[in-house]
């Protein structure tokens, strides 16, 4: 009987789980209130991570909405930009002269002699002007890079042989107001009086011909003195 008592005594897990059992029959309501709260906080997290994810898409959607519009007037402006400046080639017949080359030319055409001059348009030096002889001396400033291209035949006093032929690039012409600055380098004192001859010439090949007048920019003053003239370019003739 005590060997009994004593093996009884040795499982305690057995009276462990009788004292859960009597725990569990006299509190019934614990059990139940437990698994109820535990019920209920796993449907809440469900639905508030739930919650928490269309929140959050709703948000982004929200925030994308704007957003898009935006960039959508942005794409619109720029193609707004684009045909507004096409259009302006096309409607005024602007810079836009595929076909043609401006020149400026500069003679000394009563062969009086005046002072030599660095030529610049729109602050960026294109070229030089010695006009310190009694003769139908000058330059003549091209609208292109390409060195190649010739002017057959002139619109021009100074025979084009005798005279300095200069390149620029054509991007320094400005649709609209441009200055043309004459900075005195050299005074032969003896007074300065020109005309600065804007033309339009026909390209073919490599030569230029059937120019086109653009506009004839007058200059005169006293020896030492620089000159500044503006024209507006809108039209690839007048």
């Amino acid at each position: 009987m005590e060997n009994e008592k004593s093996s009884y005594h040795k499982k305690w897990w057995v009276k462990t789980i009788r004292e859960r059992n009597f725990f569990g029959f006299r509190y019934w309501w614990f059990n139940w209130l437990t698994w109820t709260l535990a019920a209920f906080f796993l449907i809440y997290n469900i639905f508030f991570q739930n919650s928490e994810l269309e929140t959050t898409c709703l948000r982004r959607n929200n925030l994308s909405r704007p957003i898009n519009r935006i960039l959508e007037q942005l794409d619109k402006c720029c193609s707004c930009a684009d045909n507004e400046n096409s259009n302006n080639d096309l409607d005024t017949n602007t810079i836009n002269c595929p076909d043609r080359v401006l020149v400026f030319q500069i003679c000394n055409s009563n062969k009086d002699s005046d002072d030599n001059f660095y030529a610049y348009l729109n602050g960026k030096k294109i070229g030089e002007i010695d006009l310190n002889s009694n003769d139908l001396i000058g330059s003549v400033f091209l609208a292109t890079t390409n060195n190649t291209i010739k002017i057959k035949n002139a619109d021009f006093v100074c025979p084009i042989k005798k005279v300095k032929h200069y390149y620029f690039d054509p991007k320094l012409i400005n649709f609209g107001s441009n200055t043309i600055y004459l900075k005195n380098v050299k005074n032969n004192n003896n007074g300065n009086e020109g005309t600065i001859e804007l033309r339009n010439y026909l390209l073919t090949g490599n030569h230029l011909s059937d120019p086109c007048v653009v506009k004839n920019l007058n200059y005169n003053g006293k020896s030492g003195e620089n000159f500044t003239v503006t024209f507006n370019y809108t039209k690839c003739c007048e």
